[in-house]
């Protein structure tokens, strides 16, 4: 029993106190990245930053840039790596419309469609596709053969089959979505964590779309979720604890694996103002990358 107990004790110690490891190490991309939209990591733990106006620059671990090419893309916000090494980038369609404010006719841009660009390592363009059944997307990831998109249009998280483009499932029950953003990662045993800021939790589920963990709730306490609306996005570190990204103010913060003892890394700048999207990503290695979207940098946490 005593052996037991210190086996927990000792773990429990690891996990919460691995925020405290961490400390910010650089500034990536400065004057040299405009409004990023997202960041994806590859299997050699490359580092891709997406702008919204369809511009991929990677970047090598040490922070040096590793090329950059043109999508031709508009508007695009989502950013995937597949298996074979290829980038496949998200462009969210608009359309102007005309709507009514109080007494007033206003033009808007309203989402009406996805296209999908992929293109290889170099940069050069494979195919485009024209993904029918989403109206937006603000993240994807391709897992287990399947691309899943977060479609805030929709205000559901939605798999695709990655060769035929076939919605498999679709989870939109529960989800509050706010501020314009909806971000989520690949987590554990072929699962996917939702962000679900609006409810103040990270929810974890199956590629079927059952719920499987969920925690968070709104609140001051460093285990709580702050502000009108947070965590803005989530990643898995590889030794599973989990890290969550909150915004206005700026607190980066690494739980356990059941999302409790929550520790704050420290020393991370305010990276946005008001409800604005924090985009991050973690490499095989553990390091972290935060990315200041509309300041054009990326900050990077190292152990």
């Amino acid at each position: 029993m005593k052996i037991h107990l210190a086996l927990a004790t000792a773990t429990l110690t690891v996990l919460s106190s691995f925020a405290s490891n961490y400390h910010v190490g650089s500034q990536i991309g400065k004057g040299k990245l405009g409004s990023i939209s997202q960041l994806a990591v590859g299997a050699d733990d490359t580092l891709c930053a997406l702008e919204t106006n369809g511009k991929v620059t990677c970047f090598k671990s040490d922070g040096s840039i590793a090329g950059s090419f043109e999508t031709g893309m508009k508007n695009t916000t989502a950013i995937a790596f597949a298996p074979d090494g290829n980038i496949h980038v998200f462009s969210t369609l608009t359309e102007v419309k005309k709507v009514k404010s109080g007494a007033r006719m206003r033009e808007v841009q309203v989402p009406v469609g996805v296209e999908q660009g992929i293109f290889d390592a170099s940069g050069k363009k494979l195919k485009t596709n024209t993904l029918e059944s989403l109206k937006s997307a603000k993240a994807a990831k391709i897992m287990d053969g399947r691309l899943i998109v977060a479609d805030l249009s929709a205000r559901a998280l939605v798999f695709l089959d990655l060769e035929s483009g076939q919605e498999t499932a679709k989870i939109t029950q529960g989800l509050r979505l706010c501020c314009g953003i909806f971000d989520f990662c690949e987590a554990p045993d072929h699962t996917v964590a939702i962000s679900n800021l609006g409810a103040f939790k990270l929810q974890r589920y199956s590629m079927g779309g059952e719920l499987v963990q969920e925690f968070g709730q709104r609140g001051r306490a460093l285990d709580d979720f702050q502000g009108c609306c947070n965590p803005v996005s989530a990643a898995y570190l590889p030794n599973g604890a989990i890290l969550t990204v909150e915004k206005d103010p700026t607190r980066i913060k690494i739980y356990d694996a059941d999302g409790k003892n929550a520790q704050q890394i420290e020393g991370v700048e305010e990276l946005v103002k008001g409800c604005s999207f924090i985009p991050c990503a973690v490499d095989s290695k553990g390091t972290i990358y935060l990315a200041a979207g509309s300041k054009g940098y990326i900050v990077k946490c190292v152990k």
